[in-house]
């Protein structure tokens, strides 16, 4: 069954990962990290059907020929704060009912549609691993610029800010009404829930050409009058062996089983919680812990000179490559 998945979430430094490491396991292969002196090496990394960094039309002639370690190096030393924001990643889902070929075509029709057109540079990782169920999981990550390219670097960011609405709305409670002053800002809401909309268009439409009466649909389980609470996140399991066994890599035995009980104890709060709060905050929760796990996997692997060699234990491939 088709279903529609869509994620973003931002690479940042506070939370201590690097944008050099990020691109290097989306993409599977072995980046040098030129700031921090580190060497990330995913070559076996399993399930990366395939990867390409698409630019503007309108790009500037210092990124012409430039390669994925060399661009992503110039974006982490383009940002100066300790803090800094340097990369945005959007998560896909794409209908497994499609070929290969169509599933590049349809995840690089999006992501030029959406965001090169505005200015970014997209880095996007095909991911095709066994799920739960035992059937394909195909996926897609797409790392984007945060800043748009100029002459010899990058600009500054497309921001907006909340002002009060023109149009003289107010909440229930006599509150002033904020609104984005820019529907147009790479961090608009408005921009993204456009972007969803664009994504279920294009799948729909690559799944009417190959044939298939599968749909995905955007909104919500409450919004399509189905009352029933989301599926629980299967792929738990296989995840938690996944960082089980890169932490005994990195730490030694007593230290992974540490970090694995604290792992076992974030995961047993967060979904014991779905029982009591509404399908919407079970979403949230789902979600940020999805998003916890991910700074997990993201900070464990250490600076190797050959390929890191493959620790995962189960039959199945987790059911979400992160």
């Amino acid at each position: 069954m088709a279903i529609f998945s869509m994620r973003v979430q931002v690479v940042k430094r506070s939370s201590g990962r690097s944008v050099i490491a990020a691109a290097a396991y989306r993409s599977g292969t072995r980046l040098h990290d030129q700031r921090q002196g580190i060497t990330h090496d995913y070559r076996n990394k399993r399930g990366v059907e395939c990867s390409e960094m698409i630019f503007p039309k309108d790009a500037p002639a210092w990124v012409q020929g430039i390669d994925r370690e060399g661009f992503w190096n110039a974006v982490d030393a383009s940002e100066k704060r300790r803090d800094a924001q340097t990369a945005r990643e959007i998560y896909v889902s794409i209908p497994r009912e499609l070929s290969p070929d169509e599933r590049v075509r349809v995840v690089r029709d999006f992501v030029t549609d959406s965001f090169v057109s505005k200015g970014m540079v997209a880095d996007i990782a095909w991911h095709l691993v066994p799920a739960s169920d035992g059937g394909d999981n195909c996926h897609a990550h797409v790392m984007l610029t945060m800043r748009p390219l100029v002459a010899g670097g990058f600009g500054n960011k497309v921001r907006h800010e909340y002002i009060p609405d023109p149009q003289g709305r107010a909440h229930p409670d006599g509150r002033v009404m904020l609104v984005e002053s820019n529907s147009q800002s790479w961090n608009s809401a408005a921009y993204y829930e456009t972007c969803r909309l664009r994504w279920e268009q294009l799948a729909n439409d690559a799944l009417q050409r190959a044939g298939s009466s599968e749909r995905i649909d955007r909104r919500s389980l409450l919004e399509r009058g189905i009352a029933r609470l989301p599926e629980p996140m299967l792929g738990a399991a296989y995840h938690m062996k996944e960082l089980y066994g890169r932490m005994k890599d990195r730490f030694g035995q007593y230290l992974a089983a540490k970090h694995a009980r604290e792992v076992e104890q974030r995961a047993t709060v967060a979904l014991d919680r779905l029982d009591t709060i509404s399908p919407a905050e079970a979403m949230r929760t789902v979600e940020r812990f999805r998003a916890w796990f991910d700074r997990k996997l993201d900070h464990l692997p250490m600076a190797r000179e050959g390929p890191m060699p493959d620790f995962s234990t189960p039959s199945h491939s987790p059911d979400m490559e992160r």
